[in-house]
């Protein structure tokens, strides 16, 4: 399984963080002092990729879930200038593959799998003056739940719901009106149980998104 360098999620941001930098330049000041609270809604979208095995090699072989695409949106109410309190919802179609198959290869596809995560965020913004308030760096922490739905033949079994964990930083670029852009670097850790061992073992999925979302003042 090919795993993304954390030098390239790294360099994405920087990347997405300077052209949105240039998109600012003629933007309209940041609003006065109190006129920046209120609800905020995003629709997003991006690949989500496990850093780590589903279950390890124990005879036969071990299971991984390849990156995918991945959808879902926030909703998010700016208590203050700073401050902001969020639920999220975040769907992928994934897959489920065998690993270990003998000769460092795989053995294929297992079967279809969902990813459903649900989480509630602290969302901390940085905000300036001038053109550059159209552009908010912000990092979020919270937690939730994420269930895996397997739909293959199951033995032992792998679906599973647990508790989940997350940590993000991002960008939000105000484009017109009410209207932004925002990207995002998130990730997603939770201990899955195996039914067959009953070993834990940390999951840590990184979720690259973009979106468009509208802020009501």
């Amino acid at each position: 399984m090919r795993r993304p360098s954390g030098v390239l999620l790294f360099l994405f941001l920087c990347g997405l963080a300077s052209g949105a930098s240039q998109l600012t330049a003629q933007m309209t000041p940041v609003p006065p002092l109190g006129d920046d609270t209120g609800p905020e809604l995003f629709g997003l979208a991006g690949v989500i990729q496990p850093l780590n095995n589903l279950t390890d090699n124990t005879g036969a072989y071990g299971t991984v879930i390849p990156p995918d695409v991945m959808m879902g949106g926030e909703a998010t109410y700016w208590a203050s200038r700073s401050v902001g309190i969020g639920v999220m919802g975040l769907y992928s179609p994934a897959t489920l593959e065998g690993t270990g198959g003998g000769f460092g290869r795989g053995i294929g596809t297992l079967g279809e799998m969902e990813y459903l995560a649900g989480t509630v965020n602290l969302t901390f913004r940085l905000r300036s003056s001038g053109s550059a308030g159209a552009l908010e760096p912000y990092f979020t922490v919270g937690g939730g739940l994420r269930q895996l739905k397997f739909y293959g033949a199951e033995v032992p079994k792998l679906s599973a719901t647990d508790p989940m964990a997350t940590a993000a930083v991002g960008v939000r670029v105000h484009l017109m009106s009410s209207l932004w852009f925002r990207g995002e670097l998130r990730d997603m850790a939770s201990y899955y149980i195996s039914a067959q061992t009953d070993a834990s073992k940390l999951q840590n999925d990184v979720g690259i998104t973009i979106g468009f979302g509208v802020r009501y003042r």
